[in-house]
């Protein structure tokens, strides 16, 4: 069975980080079910990256997103991405879940199907 692909917030999410990085880098995006709060969804997501030298250390980022449910503001998706760690990629599991203990998110991770948006390398390509 192969991971789902994105939903619209997660898309956006993968646009921002193709102006950050290239996307042949990144590696995986684990996204957690977004939280819903006043009219607003609340996603975040776990971003690990491929550092160059072809070594098994991982760049992680943590991104989070809000979508706007209602009101004049109703669809709108903003999105924030920040480096959180350096790890081996033995290690992402624990980053994970650490992620999700400090975010207090409920649920589990889900591993998002990159292969299309992998496919798109040429549309955006950040060096970040």
């Amino acid at each position: 069975m192969s991971a789902p692909g994105p939903n619209e917030p997660v898309a956006r999410l993968l646009d921002a980080l193709a102006e950050r990085m290239p996307r042949a880098e990144v590696e995986a995006v684990y996204a957690f079910p977004p939280v819903r709060h006043d009219a607003v969804d609340h996603g975040v997501a776990v971003v690990s990256r491929l550092l160059g030298g072809g070594g098994d250390r991982r760049l992680v980022y943590r991104a989070r997103y809000t979508v706007a449910l209602k009101g004049p503001e109703r669809g709108r998706v903003a999105v924030t991405v920040e480096e959180t760690a350096e790890a081996p990629a033995g290690l992402l599991p624990e980053v994970l879940e650490g992620v999700r203990r400090r975010a207090d998110e409920a649920g589990e991770a889900e591993l998002v199907d990159l292969t299309a948006w992998k496919a798109g390398e040429g549309e955006q390509s950040g060096t970040g």
